[in-house]
């Protein structure tokens, strides 16, 4: 019965989407032109092959395809005093919610690093972000968690820092710092779930529908010690609005702090939930493969990083 819900909201947000971008400029690929859906598995693969070599345009605005959506802005002198980049992703599977190491030879077990370009086509994402650069193996985040794509890479865990789980449903779910012994919590599996992806970095903005106080997410206890939470930088953050659902944003010129990132994600969505990624110029958002998110010192120089996380296509044609 999930099953068949969940279906049926995806295709009725496209018919919604389908009328709201009208105007924009975007790749479709319809069900009509031939192919079939398929969950994709839970390891270190990537999405379907998309139906097009990689030539992006600013033009573009979004990609749908019978299994996904993705729909990007950028909006210049907000209310927020800064530019930020968000895009809506709709997706039909929980599989099409994935992660992706830079390493291809020890996958999230070493410190290798790669642009999130590079790491995207690799995977042949649609839309893609950084993560929370977790293969950092010395320093201030050694010691944080890491579960990916079903596989625990990494059992120790930072405290102090809340860490977001994703089920194998594809819904958000937070283990705060406050509140939640998380070297003893079970990180595997959350409400009769298996997690398929973990990360830490945080803090968490918004937890079941509400904003996460001020004196929280302001703190620099709760926050990796180079983020700054009190001050602005440029962020990334991923959120959960619905059912296979999602959101993610970037702020830069000349970026926010947290509160008032907090206060920009929910002013764009009614979102469940919204965690803290890694920052600065580890910030990028790539898609169609490429890099579509500018950076505030005006640097074209990409920040090589240890992560990525992506929306593929479950679209096959062959």
């Amino acid at each position: 019965m999930r099953k068949f819900v969940c279906l049926l909201c995806f295709f009725v947000f496209m018919m919604v989407s389908l009328s709201a971008f009208s105007e924009g400029t975007g790749l479709v690929i319809t069900e009509e032109s031939g192919g079939e859906f398929r969950p994709l598995p839970m390891d270190l693969s990537g999405g379907s092959p998309l139906p097009f070599t990689y030539r992006f345009s600013q033009k573009y605005e979004y990609y749908e395809d019978p299994t996904i959506r993705v729909e990007r802005r950028r909006v210049d002198h907000s209310d927020f005093s800064c530019t930020y980049w968000y895009a809506m992703i709709t997706v039909r599977d929980p599989s099409q919610l994935r992660t992706a190491s830079a390493s291809e030879t020890r996958p999230f077990q070493d410190s290798q690093k790669n642009t999130s370009v590079v790491i995207a086509r690799r995977k042949k994402a649609v839309l893609a972000v950084n993560g929370d650069f977790c293969a950092s193996f010395s320093g201030v985040k050694a010691s944080n968690y890491i579960l990916r794509q079903g596989t625990v890479y990494r059992e120790t865990v930072t405290p102090g820092l809340d860490i977001l789980l994703i089920d194998e449903s594809g819904d958000f779910h937070i283990l705060s710092a406050d509140d939640t012994d998380l070297e003893a919590a079970d990180k595997t599996q959350i409400d009769g779930k298996k997690v398929v992806n973990a990360f830490q970095f945080g803090p968490a903005l918004v937890i079941d529908g509400k904003p996460v106080a001020d004196e929280i997410v302001l703190d620099p206890a709760r926050s990796p010690v180079y983020s700054h939470p009190n001050q602005r930088e440029q962020r990334m953050c991923i959120c959960q609005i619905d059912e296979l659902h999602y959101m993610v944003v970037c702020c830069a010129f000349w970026g926010a702090d947290l509160a008032t990132l907090r206060d920009l994600v929910m002013s764009l969505a009614p979102v469940k939930t919204a965690y803290t990624l890694d920052g600065g110029m580890s910030s990028q958002m790539v898609f169609l493969g490429s890099h579509f998110n500018a950076y505030a010192n005006g640097n074209k120089e990409v920040r090589p990083i240890t992560d990525i996380i992506y929306f593929a296509s479950a679209w096959f044609t062959e």
